[in-house]
């Protein structure tokens, strides 16, 4: 009851004060009447009854305290007392506003990006039920993979599914990374799902249109050709027509029946959107080239199971951990750990730490321009502080307590936070929803694979804002505020505190250690960004030591495809023939691995006189691929067609390999052991180039001719006089003419370099916004600062030139101070920024991580910015009347 009074009083203040004010008037007048009938006077018997009675104003208080909320309405006081004050100095109040806005913005919309990737749950019902379950390998007991490591085989989701007792439903999945045509007039490359039967009954989702999968529909491999398809892919391939369930669609050259439409919005549980399901039991069917159900020791299944209500992620782990132990005596020197988490996109523990990694050093870097944001603000309220000394006195002097002010500042301080962070996370949100569909769309993601996030915020996004907004506030707001209370109050009563010469003004050390704050954090910025322009303009003038010019490149997947070897060399050698007979074209080249293709081939090889087996990258090539590429041969021969269509045991190594394994002596004639101990001779050298890995050539490397057993394998390069568009179109209809339903990937081969400067050039741009905007910061900071202490030291200035300095002594008098924080700052940052820039050494190519022109040039223009910065208010200084500085309070 007494809570309730008090919110009640919350509405009726104004009534309860005029009762009390009538209240007391009441008990005064008839205290006063009293005296008067003892026969005191008057007026006496009036001062009487006020001294009877008490002290009015405390009484008030104390009734006050006892039906109000003390501390919100003193609260509600501080926020309008400084919203008053900010609203009297709107210049003060926009810039600090804007440049909280701009960092919390900034980390609000990095924080937005990194939740849609990897924390937000995913999108389905009672979300919150569904975990993901990877496993963590350890021992020496055999395990292939087929995709990401952590995977589960067929039969060990079985063994998972019948014997757990937590889950109401487990399901299994696998996306196909590659796409699967879907055959038609033009075949197109879709991306799909393997699932078990009860994905869409454990996840809650159901059909638009017809049904979901049925566990009959799961009983015998390949017994069951039924697929569900995507919502977007019913209405842009299929033009929405309601009567597609029933009907049959090609999918690798295998029959479908079209059951069902998935909901609008639902596009699997990965990153990119799927396109249609179909039971795991055609898993043969789809991808002809490997039989993963019979597959016991093969990782490619990814789990998620809907948690029975009231069971804890604890109980699953345990329950989980006791069947993982069973599957565990079954293969001798294995032991597996399970790793259990709330289902997001890319959950999984491998990408978690990619994900968390990255968001972590670009949080980091939005950080640092925050943190610089946070000094700027808190010297500008030094300086406030300063104008407000006599002020902030006077409320010490007649009672208040220090704790009191410093808590009003306090308030301040956090209207300022709030009103830009309300600001910047506002702008930070809306600008996602335009940005991010636009840089998800340029990615250069390979084949059919294309991104699609949801970064729309939800409670943690806000929660993150609102915490940061809070730190933020306090950071910048403490240490003015301390500061503010700091002082000698009849010194600062009368106003004689600043201008003492010889003195710097009050605050000036806090002032300089914030500006050398500013300064370090900068430079750090824009160092990176130095660093990581350099390797930009490196990676776009690189030279890959091979040629690219007038090369076409045509990519497809005949195994999975189903042809087998003899109608795969068919295939290639008429193809071959096609393509060599169109308009312009003077070569063609087979390959297994396209050069800078995110294709790699390794194995292990043992040179001559070596006991343990070295890994190597390699490449099966045709005998004109080193010519068409303009890669020479420094010693030896290239394959001869002899040997390539005999499949002859030789190899081509490139130069680094060669000085690495046998330096000092010739390497043609040498020779390495390999694959069924199978001994290969070098005929020979070729020279380095970055085929492989942009930036890097010096990597263990050789080539094998393109025999008749690799056939199934091989891709085409093409290289044509004609324009590349012709040679694309030409190649695309000579695969046509062979296989209609082939899906043929025909390219320029420097497309594959663009894909390699994407990451660079991302990661450029965006430390380049932050490196500029810390700038921006920082010169304000500094130019704030100098241009505060020279009008602190108006009157000192005055009496040196009076005695005698000129304008040069005071310019140096004054840059030299102004400078020095400057210098120690950019002397912490570059140190600093040496120990953290090897972060950046995997998107540096050909400069290393202390490139010397960086860590140079960056600091000289910074400090060419703080002396530009800093001699505009020196300039004024030099001009102070001296007459006119004597008489300055």
């Amino acid at each position: 009851m007494k809570l309730w009074a008090k919110v009640k009083a919350l509405f009726k203040r104004k009534q309860l004060d005029r009762d009390l004010e009538d209240e007391l008037v009441f008990h005064l007048t008839m205290r006063e009447a009293k005296n008067r009938e003892r026969g005191i006077e008057s007026e006496e018997s009036h001062y009487a009854a006020r001294r009877q009675f008490g002290n009015v104003m405390r009484i008030k208080e104390a009734c006050r305290e006892a039906w109000s909320f003390v501390s919100l309405e003193t609260t509600w006081r501080d926020l309008r007392y400084g919203a008053r004050a900010l609203a009297k100095n709107p210049g003060f109040t926009v810039v600090a506003v804007l440049a909280i806005g701009l960092g919390i913005g900034m980390n609000t919309g990095i924080f937005s990006v990194l939740n849609g990737v990897a924390l937000k749950l995913l999108p389905v019902p009672r979300a919150e039920q569904i975990v993901s379950v990877d496993q963590i390998f350890h021992g020496k007991a055999q395990r292939n993979e087929h995709g990401e490591p952590g995977l589960f085989s067929y039969a060990e989701y079985k063994n998972y599914r019948a014997n757990n007792h937590v889950f109401s439903g487990l399901l299994a999945y696998a996306p196909f990374l590659g796409g699967v045509p879907l055959e038609g007039e033009n075949p197109k490359g879709l991306m799909g799902a393997e699932t078990s039967c009860n994905f869409f009954d454990v996840l809650g989702e159901r059909p638009s249109l017809g049904r979901t999968f049925v566990e009959a529909d799961c009983r015998a491999p390949g017994g069951s050709p039924v697929v569900v398809l995507s919502d977007d892919l019913w209405r842009s391939q299929f033009g929405a027509e309601s009567l597609i369930v029933g009907q049959s669609i090609s999918l690798n050259r295998t029959k479908f029946v079209v059951i069902g439409v998935a909901a609008p919005g639902f596009r699997g549980l990965d990153p990119w959107p799927i396109e249609f399901w179909a039971p795991v039991t055609m898993q043969k069917a789809l991808e002809p080239d490997s039989d993963l159900l019979l597959a016991d020791t093969t990782g490619w299944l990814a789990l998620q199971g809907r948690m029975r209500p009231g069971v804890s992620l604890e109980e699953v782990r345990a329950d989980l951990g006791v069947i993982a132990g069973r599957i565990d005596q079954l293969h001798p020197g294995r032991t597996t750990t399970l790793a259990i988490h709330r289902a997001t996109f890319l959950g999984r523990p491998q990408e978690r730490s990619v994900v968390f990694g990255i968001g972590a050093v670009v949080l980091a870097a939005v950080g640092l321009v925050l943190l610089i944001a946070c000094a700027n603000v808190a010297n500008l309220l030094l300086a406030r502080a300063s104008a407000r000394q006599k002020e902030i006195a006077i409320r010490l002097a007649i009672g208040g307590s220090r704790w009191r002010i410093v808590r009003q500042l306090l308030t301040e301080s956090l209207l300022i936070a709030f009103l830009g962070g309300s600001l910047g996370s506002l702008l930070a949100v809306w600008s996602l929803e335009g940005i991010a569909p636009f840089v998800l769309a340029h990615l250069p993601t390979p084949g059919v694979l294309r991104l699609s996030w949801n970064f729309s915020p939800d409670l943690r996004v806000w929660g993150y804002s609102l915490a940061l907004t809070v730190l933020t506030g306090i950071v910048f707001g403490l240490a003015p505020a301390l500061y503010a209370t700091r002082q000698d109050l009849s010194t600062a009563i009368k106003g004689d505190g600043g201008g003492l010469m010889g003195k710097a003004a009050r605050g000036g050390i806090l002032r300089s250690t914030l500006v050398g704050v500013q300064v370090a954090v900068c430079m750090i910025l824009l160092i990176a960004a130095g660093l990581l322009m350099r390797g930009l303009y490196t990676a776009q003038t690189v030279d890959p030591g091979f040629e690219m010019k007038g090369i076409t490149q045509a990519r497809f997947d005949l195994p999975s495809q189903g042809y087998n070897m003899e109608r795969a060399r068919e295939f290639q050698r008429e193809l071959m023939a096609r393509v060599a007979a169109l308009p312009g074209v003077d070569q063609v080249e087979q390959a297994r691995v396209m050069p800078l293709g995110h294709q790699f081939l390794g194995t292990g090889m043992t040179p001559a006189g070596e006991t343990e087996s070295r890994q190597f990258e390699f490449n099966v090539v045709s005998p004109g691929f080193f010519a068409m590429l303009g890669m020479p041969m420094v010693r030896g021969r290239v394959f001869t067609e002899v040997e390539t269509r005999s499949g002859a045991p030789v190899l081509v190594v490139t130069e680094s390999t060669a000085r690495r394994l046998w330096p000092g002596q010739d390497a043609l004639g040498k020779t390495l052991r390999g694959w069924e101990k199978k001994v290969y001779q070098v005929v020979g050298v070729v020279r380095d180039s970055q085929a492989s890995h942009l930036g890097q050539s010096d990597g263990l490397f050789f080539y094998l001719p393109a025999g008749p057993e690799e056939q199934e394998g091989l891709q085409l390069l093409v290289h044509s006089k004609s324009g590349d568009t012709a040679t694309i179109n030409g190649i695309r209809e000579a695969a046509r003419a062979l296989d209609a339903n082939l899906l043929v990937d025909v390219s320029k081969l420097a497309d594959n370099l663009e894909v390699w400067r994407a990451p660079s050039r991302i990661v450029a741009a965006l430390s380049g916004v932050l490196g500029a905007l810390a700038l921006l910061l920082a010169a304000v900071g500094v130019h704030g600062v100098v241009s505060y202490g020279v009008s602190q030291r108006i009157r000192e200035i005055g009496i040196r030139m009076t005695l005698g300095a000129d304008g040069r002594d005071v310019m140096s008098l004054v840059l030299r101070q102004a400078l020095r924080p400057v210098v120690i700052g950019a002397l912490i940052g570059v140190i600093a920024c040496a120990a953290v820039s090897r972060v950046l050494s995997d998107v540096l190519y050909g400069i290393g991580s202390h490139d010397p022109i960086a860590f140079i040039g960056v600091p000289l223009f910074l400090l060419g910015i703080a002396f530009l910065a800093s001699y505009v208010p020196a300039r004024r200084a030099v001009r102070v009347d001296p007459v006119v500085a004597l008489r300055y309070e």
